[in-house]
């Protein structure tokens, strides 16, 4: 189905369906491992074919930093998943893999028996099976019968992930409908956590006007719902899409911090070919199988910025976020105002996701992030907080440490790059 056919779709079935609220369907009271443990989750879409599925291959994608790779390309159904688990096992990944006996299910007598049975095949096959695959971009039609496969599969595997990524928003003034489909999913399906991909840079050099719209409604679902959000990035140029810059990739990735993001998947890691849908330019990995500047450029911002700051933010709940120095304001955003902690953010228009701890000690965290991603183009702020802030501390990837800010005047400066983001914690005084 279409992406602008999907959302009439999913009005259609929300009519037709009345289903009672689903309490979440993966783990039965045990959350997924890829959610729980400390890891922060960096993934893709599309892996190397299933000529190329090899322990050296993978080795390549666990060198740029990511920590799970999915079924996709080629790569389908028992043998190949297999081959796929064993390379994943061999570099320390784990796998998601896609079986038509999990999500093309369908109810017949002891169903949902077979559903276990095919869950306990890979499990016991190799350690690097974490859950599955289950679809992409689905039907709301299908959220009912999903939600029984789900329950299955965490019945047989209470830590396992059924992974479901969601159509985007595109056109903004259907806010409403979108709104009703995430509401529909949150209810009928109760996920673990809710994925969604949003391809933001057109060739253009213009941004998708529903970009952060759909970001502030994901997020709006997902502490609805008190489950982590998920964001496929844009990686490969197709349609009226262009391949992003160095600035252009780690800046979405900046946004989704930003508004709360728990999880990054890259759209596409290997290039797609012979596609009846799109013709694909260069992803991370290039036709002819080379590493392309994107690898090369997703792997520095992987290992030396995502995941470090990930971990920081990955248990913390997003408390606000907020665009400050920015007019007019983009659709769908907030703009700065005063809060407990801030008085003030001045100087560049730069956005900023305010986070707490799940249990609130008090303390705060803030990822201030350049709005641009513009090449060079460095944003300077001072931040002036309020007088019951006692410390101001900043993160340093490098190290994985927080050290002191010098604070003059109830206030602090900071240079962000073209694309980046800073993380502070900020302590009450005692």
């Amino acid at each position: 189905m279409k992406r602008r056919t999907l959302l009439k779709a999913g009005a259609a079935a929300a009519g037709a369906l009345a289903l009672p609220r689903a309490t979440p369907a993966a783990g039965l009271g045990t959350t997924p491992e890829l959610l729980a443990n400390d890891v922060f989750p960096i993934g893709f879409f599309w892996p190397p074919p299933a000529e190329q599925t090899t322990v050296a291959r993978y080795k390549q994608i666990a060198d740029a930093g990511f920590t799970w790779a999915s079924s996709g390309n080629d790569v389908h159904n028992w043998d190949r998943s297999l081959a796929m688990m064993r390379a994943c096992e061999a570099n320390g990944l784990v796998a998601l893999p896609s079986d038509d006996r999990i999500g093309g299910a369908t109810v017949c007598p002891g169903w949902l028996d077979s559903v276990k049975r095919v869950r306990d095949e890979y499990a016991a096959a190799s350690p690097a099976f974490t859950g599955f695959r289950l679809a992409d971009e689905p039907s709301p039609v299908h959220y009912p019968r999903f939600r029984m496969i789900a329950d299955a599969v965490a019945e047989a595997g209470p830590t396992d992930l059924t992974h479901i990524n969601l159509v985007p928003l595109y056109d903004t003034v259907r806010i409403a409908t979108y709104r009703d489909f995430l509401a529909r999913y949150v209810d009928q399906f109760g996920p673990s956590f809710i994925s969604y991909d949003h391809y933001p840079l057109l060739t253009d050099n213009t941004l998708r006007a529903s970009y952060f719209l759909n970001w502030s409604l994901v997020r709006e679902a997902g502490l609805r719902a008190n489950v982590p959000t998920w964001m496929y990035i844009q990686a490969v140029d197709h349609w009226n899409l262009k391949s992003p810059t160095r600035e252009e990739l780690q800046w979405q990735i900046s946004m989704s911090l930003a508004y709360g993001c728990q999880g990054i998947q890259y759209f596409t890691y290997w290039t797609p070919v012979g596609r009846p849908d799109f013709e694909f330019g260069t992803a991370l990995i290039a036709k002819d199988g080379r590493p392309s500047r994107l690898y090369h450029d997703a792997a520095a911002i992987n290992t030396t910025y995502l995941q470090p700051i990930g971990r920081q933010l990955k248990h913390l709940v997003s408390e606000s976020v907020v665009h400050a120095n920015e007019d007019p304001l983009p659709v769908g955003t907030t703009r700065f105002t005063p809060s407990p902690q801030l008085r003030s953010v001045a100087g560049d228009p730069v956005v900023v996701g305010q986070f707490r701890t799940a249990v609130d000690d008090g303390r705060r965290w803030l990822f201030v992030a350049n709005r641009s991603y513009a090449a060079n183009d460095t944003a300077g702020v001072t931040i002036s907080v309020q007088p019951g802030i006692g410390l101001v501390e900043e993160f340093t990837p490098g190290d994985g440490q927080y050290k002191a800010v010098t604070v003059a005047a109830g206030a602090f400066g900071a240079s962000i790059g073209s694309g980046a983001g800073r993380l502070f914690r900020l302590t009450p005084a005692e």
